[in-house]
C-alpha cells in the first residue's frame, strides 16, 4: 500500500511563502498555498503605484499563474483566522477548515502605528496594494481640491504632504511625489498658485538609519534638491483632519499624512499559546524556524523573530523572507520521514546579507552591497536592475521597464485617474477577505 503523502500548508503568498512553495514544487508532498488575496505583490514598488507611475497589475501577479501546471502545488484564497495546533487545522472565514501535516506561517506584516489611535485613524499607509491605490487617489484628489479652492491658505493646506518615516519607503515615496508634483503642476493645474510642500519627518538623527551616515546624508541632500523638507530628531505627536503636530512643537497645516514609520507582525501572530519576542512581538522560532514545542509548524519572514549572526532579529525585508522560505522548504524535504525529530542534521539557518538599496528620484539612489557603497547614477542603475530581476512575470518586467523608460524620456506619469472599485454585493459572492487588509 502506498504511503500517504504529507500535506504542507503555507499561509501567505508573500516573498517567503512563495519561495517555500517553489522549493517544495515537484517533491513528494502535497502543497497548499493559502492567502486572502489571489495575487503576489512586489511590495518594494508600491510607492510607484502610489505616485502614479505604475498600475497595480504591473507589480502584482496571480498566484495560480505562478504554479500553473505544477504537479503538487495548489492555491486557495481564504482568510485564516485561527490555528488549532492540536488538531492540525486552519480555521478560516466562512467556517472553512483546512487540515495540514506540516504548516508554514508566512503571513507577513502590517503598518505599525505604535498604539496611537488618532494617527492610525488619520494617516495613510503604504504597505499593501489597496493602501497604495488609496494614497494615489488621495493625492490626485488633493490636486483637484487645491485647484478648485480660491483661498490661498486653504490651497496650501491641500498642497502640503507630511511623510512620517525616513526609511527606504518614506525616502523613495518623497522623491517620487516631488517629481510627480514638478511634472504635472505647471501644465495641468494652472489654478494652483502655491508651491507644493513635502515634509519628511524622521525620529532618528539621519535618514535611512539602516545605511551609513554618508548614504543617509546623501539621501537628505538629494531630497532637499527636489524641494523636500527633511525634519530629523523628532516624531509626530498628534494629528487631526487639518493639522499635524510634531513633538518639537511645530504644527503643520496639512490634509495629507503618510505613515511609513514602521511595521509589525500581521495579526495572525497574535495566536494564543505561541511565544513571542518581547520587543517586536514576532513569533519565537528555533534555528530551523520551528515554533517552540511545535516541530511540524514553521514561521518565516516578517512574522518570525529569528535572530541573525549578531544576536539581533532578522530585518523585516524581502531578502531574509526569501532565504528563509527556501531554507524551510529544503528542511521539510530533508525531514519528511521523521518531522518530529528534535535533533535534525540540517545546519541552522544563516542569513546572507546581500545589501540594501533605495532610490531618491531620477538618476539617484543609494546602495550598500557588502562593503561597497554606491550613490548617484551608478546606484540608480543597480537599483533598476535588481528590481527588474526580482519582479515575477516577463510581462510585468517589460511593462515596468517600458513605464520607467517612458517617464525618463517624456517626463510623464500617465497613471493619473481617480478610480475606486465598488465591492460586489451579489447573493452568492464568497466572503474571503476580512475587514483588515
Amino acid at each position: 500500500m502506498a504511503e500517504k503523502r504529507q500535506r504542507v500548508v503555507i499561509v501567505g503568498a508573500g516573498f517567503g511563502g512563495l519561495e517555500c512553495a517553489k522549493k517544495l514544487e515537484g517533491g513528494p508532498t502535497d502543497v497548499l498555498l493559502v492567502d486572502r488575496h489571489n495575487y503576489h505583490v512586489f511590495s518594494p514598488l508600491l510607492y510607484q503605484v502610489a505616485s502614479s507611475l505604475l498600475n497595480p497589475s504591473d507589480i502584482a501577479y496571480p498566484v495560480r499563474r505562478v504554479f500553473a501546471g505544477s504537479p503538487n502545488v495548489r492555491f486557495r484564497q481564504a482568510d485564516v483566522q485561527r490555528i488549532d495546533f492540536e488538531a492540525r487545522e486552519l480555521h478560516c472565514a466562512g467556517e472553512v477548515v483546512i487540515g495540514y501535516d506540516q504548516l508554514v506561517i508566512a503571513a507577513g506584516s502590517t503598518t505599525n502605528f505604535f498604539g496611537n489611535r488618532a494617527i492610525e485613524h488619520r494617516a495613510l499607509g503604504l504597505k499593501s496594494l489597496s493602501e497604495a491605490l488609496q494614497l494615489r487617489n488621495h493625492i490626485l484628489g488633493c490636486l483637484e481640491a487645491a485647484s478648485a479652492c480660491e483661498d490661498r491658505d486653504e490651497q496650501q493646506a491641500w498642497m502640503t504632504f507630511v511623510i512620517v518615516g525616513g526609511g527606504p519607503t518614506g525616502v523613495e515615496y518623497a522623491g517620487a511625489l516631488a517629481e510627480l508634483m514638478k511634472l504635472v503642476l505647471e501644465g495641468e493645474y494652472p489654478g494652483i498658485a502655491v508651491s507644493p510642500r513635502i515634509v519628511v519627518v524622521e525620529g532618528r538623527d539621519q535618514l535611512l538609519g539602516a545605511f551609513s551616515k554618508k548614504l543617509g546624508d546623501y539621501a537628505e541632500r538629494r531630497l532637499e534638491k527636489l524641494g523636500v523638507e527633511v525634519v530629523t530628531g523628532t516624531v509626530v505627536a498628534s494629528a487631526d483632519d487639518r493639522t499635524v503636530t510634531l513633538k518639537n512643537g511645530e504644527v503643520i497645516e496639512a490634509r495629507t499624512l503618510v505613515w511609513s514609520a514602521g511595521v509589525k507582525p500581521a495579526s495572525l501572530a497574535a495566536i494564543e499559546r505561541v511565544p513571542h519576542t518581547e520587543r517586536s512581538r514576532r513569533i519565537e522560532v528555533d534555528p530551523h524556524f520551528r515554533l517552540r514545542g511545535e516541530s511540524r509548524v514553521f514561521a518565516i519572514g516578517d512574522i518570525a523573530g529569528k535572530q541573525d549572526a549578531d544576536g539581533g532579529e532578522l530585518p523585516m525585508l524581502s531578502a531574509p523572507a526569501m532565504q528563509a522560505g527556501r531554507y524551510v522548504g529544503e528542511f521539510i524535504m530533508a525531514h519528511l520521514s521523521d518531522p518530529e525529530t528534535e535533533s535534525p542534521t540540517t545546519a541552522p539557518f544563516r542569513y546572507l546579507d546581500k545589501g540594501t538599496m533605495a532610490t531618491i528620484g531620477r538618476n539617484a539612489a543609494v546602495c550598500s552591497l557588502g562593503g561597497l557603497e554606491m550613490t548617484g547614477l551608478l546606484g540608480w542603475l543597480a537599483w533598476l536592475l535588481v528590481h527588474i530581476y526580482y519582479l515575477i512575470g516577463y510581462r510585468n518586467r517589460l511593462v515596468v521597464l517600458w513605464s520607467w523608460a517612458w517617464n525618463y524620456i517624456w517626463y510623464d506619469r500617465p497613471v493619473r485617474i481617480i478610480t475606486r472599485a465598488k465591492r460586489a454585493r451579489l447573493p452568492h459572492s464568497p466572503e474571503l477577505v476580512s475587514s483588515e487588509d
